[in-house]
C-alpha cells in the first residue's frame, strides 16, 4: 500500500479545514439561537447550510485521500 505523501498531507489539511468548519456551524447556530430576533437575516440560515454543505465536500475529500481504495 505505497501512498503518496502528498495525499497524505493534503488529507490532514482537509480534515482540519472540515472540523474547523464544523466548530464555526455549530457556534454559528448556537449564536444564532440564543441572540437571533426580528433584526437577524434571513440568509443566516443559508449561510449554515453552505456550510454543512462544504464541510461534507471537505469529509468526502479527506476520506478520499486519506483511505485510498
Amino acid at each position: 500500500m505505497a501512498t503518496n505523501v502528498w495525499e497524505i498531507l493534503v488529507g490532514i489539511i482537509c480534515l482540519g479545514v472540515m472540523l474547523w468548519e464544523f466548530y464555526s456551524v455549530v457556534k454559528s447556530f448556537r449564536e444564532i439561537r440564543q441572540h437571533g430576533n426580528s433584526g437577524t437575516s434571513g440568509f443566516a440560515v443559508l449561510s449554515i447550510w453552505s456550510g454543512v454543505i462544504f464541510g461534507l465536500i471537505m469529509f468526502a475529500i479527506t476520506f478520499d485521500l486519506l483511505f485510498p481504495s
